[in-house]
């Protein structure tokens, strides 16, 4: 499994899409694919960060030896508990827009005295109490990353100063669609405004030593998000790449086989 903290220590970018089909299948095939890293949603997904179906997913990342982070639902601490507990590598938090937001999320990701996250020996990221309790708080404290969804007007153009101030954000992901539409441009990820937004973004962030992840819809505007100095980039959703597969290959019947 992919250790993301260092590889953004040695200046590494690592890439893996979004998984919305909250498949414990899927989330192993994208692990046997070669990515870095899986974001598992809940926030769009019909997956509970509260069931099991959550810890399934998890779970089959880990067997495909894949690194799991997880989109909750809302910057709540019993989600990012759940998610947590379950052994998520990482929380991504969205719609952070304030500096008390992000240190939300913080509080809630850290045990203390870093945070106040509650304290549990037999989950399954301690492997069920197998991992001594204070072997297990410390590496977390140490190595889960907390990562706020910046993707509002509010966050990205007046309050990412302060929420940078933040002791405990890991990285910034910019959420280019979100944004787009709060700045009237109807999901246009690909508007010179959202570029622009990105590149002062990874410029005020740079200042700050913390990288800087985008979404990305296809590799031409990956490379882009690398170019301009992104660390991490989520490349594609399960469900769109599943949907251009099917495209592809009804092109091919019709062509081919009905033509």
């Amino acid at each position: 499994m992919k250790d993301l903290r260092r590889m953004l220590e040695e200046k590494q970018v690592s890439i893996g899409p979004f998984m919305v089909t909250a498949s414990p299948a899927l989330t192993e095939a994208i692990g046997y694919a070669g990515f870095d890293f899986v974001i598992i949603c809940c926030e769009h997904a019909a997956l509970s960060p509260y069931g099991a179906e959550l810890e399934e997913c998890i779970r089959a990342a880990y067997a495909a030896d894949i690194t799991p982070l997880v989109r909750v639902t809302e910057n709540d601490k019993g989600m990012i508990l759940k998610a947590l507990n379950f052994g998520a590598k990482g929380v991504i938090v969205p719609h952070v827009n304030t500096r008390e937001d992000a240190e939300r999320l913080v509080r809630a990701a850290r045990y203390a005295p870093l945070g106040r996250r509650s304290a549990a020996p037999p989950v399954r990221g301690a492997r069920y109490g197998f991992v001594p309790f204070p072997t297990y708080w410390r590496e977390q404290n140490e190595q889960v990353l907390t990562i706020p969804l910046v993707e509002e007007k509010e966050a990205v153009q007046e309050n990412l100063p302060e929420i940078l101030k933040v002791s405990g954000i890991d990285v910034i992901f910019f959420g280019p669609f979100d944004l787009s539409m709060t700045l009237g441009l109807d999901g246009v990820c690909d508007d010179p405004a959202i570029w622009d937004l990105l590149e002062k973004t990874v410029r005020l962030c740079d200042e700050k030593g913390v990288p800087v992840m985008n979404l990305a819809w296809d590799v031409p505007s990956a490379k882009k998000s690398i170019e301009m100095g992104c660390r991490m980039v989520a490349l594609d959703v399960d469900m769109v790449i599943f949907k251009r597969g099917l495209q592809d290959l009804m092109r091919k019947v019709e062509a081919e086989l009905k033509g």
